[in-house]
C-alpha cells in the first residue's frame, strides 16, 4: 500500500492535473474578485453620479431614463429566462403607465396607491396574452405578442371619456413628496430626488431578479428553456411555469410603465404602446446577456447614455442605427451578451 500511495503521489501526470486545478481555482478568485470590485465601483460611481456631474440635469435625466430601460429589460428577462421572447411588452408598459396616470389625474389617489395598481393591471393583461399566446413558441410567439400590442392601443386610442384618444394625458401628476418625520423629500420637484428614486427601485428589483434566478422557481425556468419535453418528463409543467414568468414580467413591467408617466407626465398612445418599448428591452437583454442577471440593466447603463451623449448629437434623425450595429455584433460575436462573455473569459 505504501509503495502505490509513494508510487501516486510521484506520479507526473497526477502532478500536472492538481497543479492545473490549484491555478484553475486561484483563476476563478481572482475572476470574482475583479467582478466585485468593478460591481461595487460601479455603484458608486451610480450613488456618487449627482455629485460627480454637479447636479447637471441633463446628464442626471439621461441616466434617470438608462435607469428605468433597465428595469424594463431586466422584468423583461423574466420571461426571457424560461426561453421566451416577447416583442409584446409595450402592451404592459403602456396599460400601466395609463392606468396609474388616469387614477392619479383624474381620481386624485395617491401615486403610492396607483403604480402597484398599474402593475396589477399589466398581470390581468399577461394572463389574457397567455390564453392567446403561450401555446405558440417561437418565432410564432413573438409575432403574436407583437400582435397583441395593438388591442390596448386601439382600446386606450378610442375610450376618448377617460384616456383622451390620441391627444393623449398632459400634466400626469408626478411623484408625490415622501415624509419621514422631519425628513421629506420632493421627487417631482427635483430631478435628483427622481433619480435616487428610480435608482432605489432599480436596486429592488434587481435583487428580486436575483433571488428569483437562483431559487427553484427560476432553476425550473432554466429548465424549461433548455429542453422544455425533459422538463415535463421530469414533473415540471411548462405551460404553467411559462404563465408565472410571463405574469411576473408584466407586473414589473407595468410598475416601470406607471414610473414613467409619472416622471415624464404626459403620456399618448403612439408613445407608451410603441415598437420602442417592445424592443429596446429585448436589444438590452440580448446585449447585456439573456441568462444573466445583471446583464440587461448593465447594457441600459452603457448603451442608452451612448446614444444620447454622442449619437444623437452627430445623427439627430438616424441615432437609433447604434440599437441595431449593437444587436448584430453582439448576436454574431458576443452570443451570451457582452456581460456573459466577460464572466467566461474571466
Amino acid at each position: 500500500m505504501r509503495m502505490g500511495q509513494n508510487e501516486n503521489s510521484h506520479d507526473p501526470v497526477k502532478k500536472q492535473m492538481r497543479s492545473f486545478a490549484s491555478k484553475n481555482i486561484k483563476l476563478k478568485n481572482k475572476g470574482s474578485k475583479l467582478h466585485r470590485v468593478g460591481l461595487v465601483t460601479g455603484l458608486g460611481l451610480l450613488i456618487l453620479l449627482p455629485a460627480l456631474v454637479r447636479s447637471n440635469n441633463y446628464i442626471l435625466q439621461v441616466f434617470t431614463h438608462a435607469l428605468l430601460l433597465g428595469n424594463l429589460a431586466l422584468a423583461w428577462n423574466i420571461l426571457g429566462v424560461s426561453g421566451s421572447i416577447s416583442l409584446g411588452h409595450a402592451a404592459f408598459f403602456g396599460a400601466g403607465a395609463y392606468c396609474s396616470a388616469v387614477l392619479s389625474l383624474e381620481y386624485g389617489l395617491s401615486c403610492w396607491l396607483t403604480i402597484p395598481l398599474a402593475g396589477l393591471l399589466a398581470t390581468g393583461l399577461g394572463l389574457i396574452m397567455d390564453l392567446i399566446c403561450l401555446r405558440l413558441r417561437g418565432a410564432y410567439f413573438a409575432l403574436a405578442t407583437l400582435a397583441f400590442v395593438e388591442i390596448p392601443r386601439v382600446i386606450t386610442d378610442n375610450w376618448d371619456g377617460l384616456t383622451q384618444g390620441s391627444l393623449g394625458l398632459v400634466g400626469v401628476p408626478g411623484l408625490p413628496a415622501l415624509n419621514l418625520g422631519t425628513w421629506s423629500v420632493d421627487f417631482s420637484a427635483s430631478i435628483m430626488a427622481s433619480y435616487y428614486f428610480v435608482f432605489a427601485y432599480s436596486l429592488v428589483l434587481l435583487g428580486l431578479v436575483r433571488f428569483l434566478f437562483n431559487s427553484n422557481l427560476g432553476l425550473a425556468f432554466q429548465a424549461i428553456r433548455e429542453e422544455e419535453i425533459a422538463a415535463e418528463a421530469v414533473g415540471i409543467p411548462a405551460n404553467r411555469y411559462r404563465l408565472l414568468s410571463l405574469l411576473l414580467s408584466a407586473y414589473f413591467t407595468g410598475i416601470s410603465g406607471a414610473c414613467y408617466a409619472h416622471l415624464v407626465r404626459y403620456i399618448e398612445p403612439s408613445l407608451v404602446y410603441g415598437l420602442h418599448f417592445s424592443a429596446i428591452p429585448m436589444i438590452f437583454a440580448i446585449c447585456g446577456g439573456r441568462f444573466t442577471i445583471l446583464g440587461p440593466a448593465m447594457a441600459a447603463l452603457i448603451i442608452y447614455p451612448l446614444d444620447q451623449f454622442v449619437f444623437h448629437p452627430l445623427l439627430p434623425a438616424g441615432h437609433e442605427f447604434l440599437y441595431g450595429v449593437v444587436l448584430i455584433v453582439t448576436v454574431l460575436f458576443l452570443p451570451a451578451g457582452f456581460w456573459g462573455s466577460l464572466r467566461k473569459v474571466s
